[in-house]
This record gives C-alpha cells, sequence and structure tokens, in this order.
C-alpha cells in the first residue's frame, strides 16, 4: 500500500465517522492572520517609540505613548491565534498518526498459558 493509497483510507475512515471536513485551511489562514498580527503589534510599538523620541511636544509624545497599549493588545491577540491554530494542526496530524498506527500495529496475541487466580486456593 503506498502513501496517497493509505492517505486516501485515513480520509475515507474520517468522514466515515463523521469527522468535519478540510478545516486546514481556515486553520492555516487564521495562523497567518496571528502571524501578522504580532508583526504589527512589533511595528506600531516602534512607530509609538519613534513618534515619543523625535518630538519635545508633549501632546505628540503622549500620542506616541498611547499607542504602547495598541500595540500589546495586536501582540497578544496575534500570539493567541498563531498558538491556537498552530497547535490544532499540530494536535491533528499528531493523532492522525496515532490512529494510523494503532491500526497497522498487530495485535497482541493471547497467552496461551492458564491465568492464576491469586485468591483460589492452589492444590499441591
Amino acid at each position: 500500500m503506498t502513501y496517497s493509497d493509505r492517505t486516501r483510507q485515513l480520509d475515507a475512515d474520517l468522514r466515515s465517522i463523521g469527522a468535519p471536513g478540510d478545516t486546514n485551511k481556515r486553520d492555516r489562514t487564521l495562523t497567518i492572520v496571528g502571524l501578522a498580527l504580532m508583526i504589527a503589534g512589533i511595528a506600531v510599538a516602534i512607530a509609538g517609540y519613534a513618534i515619543s523620541a523625535t518630538t519635545s511636544d508633549p501632546l505628540r509624545q503622549s500620542d506616541g505613548r498611547a499607542l504602547g497599549p495598541i500595540a500589546i493588545t495586536l501582540a497578544l491577540l496575534g500570539l493567541a491565534l498563531f498558538l491556537r491554530f498552530s497547535a490544532t494542526q499540530f494536535l491533528r496530524f499528531w493523532m492522525a498518526r496515532l490512529i494510523h498506527e494503532r491500526q497497522s500495529a498487530p495485535l497482541p496475541h493471547a497467552s496461551t498459558e492458564p491465568v492464576i487466580d491469586p485468591a483460589s486456593p492452589q492444590e499441591d
């Protein structure tokens, strides 16, 4: 059985048990959005620092410092999205691999030796 045959079989098995369809595209998109939000948060923080450091006008400096909480919020939201959806992709792959390994592993053979119950009286 080739790799593509096993992949098709796994897809068919997942569809037969009612697993959700291809959500990988949505997860990948939200992972990229999270990464973009983290980068945007860093850019806003740098812009806020540049605004507040390059002027002596207190009102303009306050505008630059006000960008700090916005930058932190963007970066944390991006981090949360990135971690959540990248972990989802990894765990989905890990679960599919685990299911496949359990299906392809040989079943343990039953022992042919009798099982002795330690609570039962033994004859000598």
